[in-house]
């Protein structure tokens, strides 16, 4: 094994034993705005029944949320770690996640979690958001402010309230920038347009037939 392989494997190594070592918080985190426990209720009429269900859920979903957590830091100094290491190590964030058969798409996810989870006071309010909230608050250019009200006290409903109002105000659009197409130029288009089908490769000819069927739907209302 070269060296830079073995101080890549040490590194790693390092990375998830500091991580599997560190006790964990003890914290119970409230199911309720995640899971509609009515369904839960509505399942069976007896109560010992009832209450071993929900009691099994809460295990179940806490030990989810402390997973994604822990996962995320794991990623996080991994891929932090590799950062900052300089050019001889691109790429091999990538390919050390295939190794571990993670897709980069999902460790991306749990990282931007992570990375919200460790700046904010209230922690609940990043542990227990759905992921769609999670990428809108990461990517959002205001994102400062609402870590402010997180900070603040802000309640886990609170913050996806606003991001909710946020997204639902429709963005202004100019129409007049929309169509960039000449339509005088539709007769010349289709001209020979069997051969110029001929000449395309089997993707292409699916695409095209796509966004003719749209064509044609639009032009017969």
């Amino acid at each position: 094994m070269s060296k830079v392989r073995l101080e890549i494997k040490n590194m790693i190594q390092n990375s998830i034993d500091k991580t599997n070592v560190k006790k964990e918080e003890e914290h119970s985190y409230k199911i309720d705005s995640i899971v509609n426990l009515d369904l839960i209720r509505d399942l069976t009429d007896d109560k010992e029944i009832t209450d071993m269900l929900i009691s099994k859920t809460t295990s179940l979903i806490n030990l989810q949320i402390k997973n994604a957590i822990s996962l995320g830091e794991i990623f996080t100094s991994v891929f932090d770690r590799l950062s900052k290491s300089g050019s001889k190590y691109d790429g091999l964030y990538e390919k050390w996640l295939q190794l571990n058969g993670v897709n980069k798409k999902t460790a991306l996810r749990y990282r931007k979690r992570y990375e919200l989870y460790s700046i904010v006071n209230n922690k609940e309010a990043i542990a227990i958001m759905p992921q769609k909230y999670v990428d809108l608050l990461y990517s959002e250019e205001d994102k400062a402010e609402y870590i402010n009200i997180i900070n603040n006290g802000g309640t886990y409903e609170e913050v996806v309230n606003l991001l909710k109002d946020k997204t639902a105000i429709p963005e202004k659009i100019e129409y007049n920038n929309i169509i960039d197409f000449d339509f005088s130029n539709c007769n010349t288009l289709f001209i020979d347009i069997e051969k110029k089908i001929e000449n395309l490769k089997e993707k292409e000819k699916k695409e095209l037939q796509k966004h003719l069927k749209k064509i044609e739907e639009i032009l017969k209302k």
